[in-house]
C-alpha cells in the first residue's frame, strides 16, 4: 500500500523532555497520591498497567508537568527502545528518567497513536541501534531523538494505521492471555500427576 507522506525531524513535530528527576530510588519514595511509572510497569512495551503503579509522594518544590493521554513514553536505556502513547493516565502521573516524554506539538497535524507505531517500526529502530551511546547500557541521546526521521501522511491515514496497530495490540493481549490459561492448566495436569491425585 503506497502512502505520500511528507518526512520531518521528529523535534518539529514533538517536544521532548526528560522523566521526572529523582534524587533517591523511586522504592525509596514516601507514599502519596502520585503514579510514578517505571519500566517495570510497562506491558510489553505497549500499555501501562496503571493498577500496578506505584503511588508515591514527589519530594521537593520541582515544577511537575503531569502526563496525559497522548503523551508518548520513549525508553531511552537498554536495548529495547519502545515508544507508548499513553492511555487512561491518572490525573496525577510522572514517569522514571529513564523515559524521555513525547509531547505532539500539534495534534491536527500528526496523531501521537500512529507517531508511537511508527517510533517502533524497523526504520526508527535501525536508527537508533545504530547511534546508540554507552558500552554498557546503550543510551538515546535526545539529540538523537530529536534527529529521528518521521513519515507524516494525512491525518485519516495516520488514524487508520493507530487503529490497525492497536487492534493488532489487543489480539496479541487476548492470545497471550489465552496461552497463560493454558500453561497454568497444564501445569494443574502436571502436578496432579506428579503427586497422584489425578485419575
Amino acid at each position: 500500500m503506497a502512502i505520500d507522506a511528507l518526512k520531518l525531524n521528529l523535534g518539529t513535530l514533538a517536544t521532548i523532555s526528560a522523566g521526572f528527576p529523582l534524587r533517591t530510588a523511586a522504592d525509596a519514595l514516601p507514599a502519596g497520591d502520585v503514579s510514578f511509572v517505571q519500566m517495570r510497569d510497562v506491558v510489553d512495551g505497549a500499555s501501562v498497567d496503571w493498577a500496578g503503579v506505584p503511588r508515591v509522594e514527589l519530594l521537593g518544590k520541582r515544577p511537575v508537568s503531569w502526563l496525559g493521554d497522548g503523551d508518548i513514553l520513549f525508553a531511552a536505556r537498554g536495548s529495547n527502545n519502545y515508544a507508548l502513547a499513553l492511555r487512561n493516565a491518572p490525573e496525577r502521573a510522572v514517569c522514571s528518567p529513564h523515559f524521555f516524554v513525547l509531547r505532539v506539538s500539534d495534534k491536527a497535524r500528526i496523531d501521537p497513536y500512529f507517531l508511537a507505531w511508527q517510533i517502533n517500526q524497523k526504520p526508527a529502530q535501525d536508527y537508533f541501534r545504530q547511534s546508540a551511546t554507552g558500552s554498557h547500557i546503550p543510551n538515546i541521546r535526545r539529540s538523537v531523538l530529536e534527529g529521528l526521521e518521521v513519515a507524516v501522511p494525512s491525518v485519516s491515514k495516520q488514524r487508520m494505521i493507530a487503529d490497525l496497530w492497536n487492534a493488532a495490540l489487543e489480539e496479541k493481549r487476548q492470545l497471550n492471555a489465552l496461552l497463560t490459561n493454558r500453561q497454568k492448566q497444564l501445569d494443574s495436569v502436571a502436578a496432579g500427576i506428579l503427586t497422584g491425585r489425578m485419575r
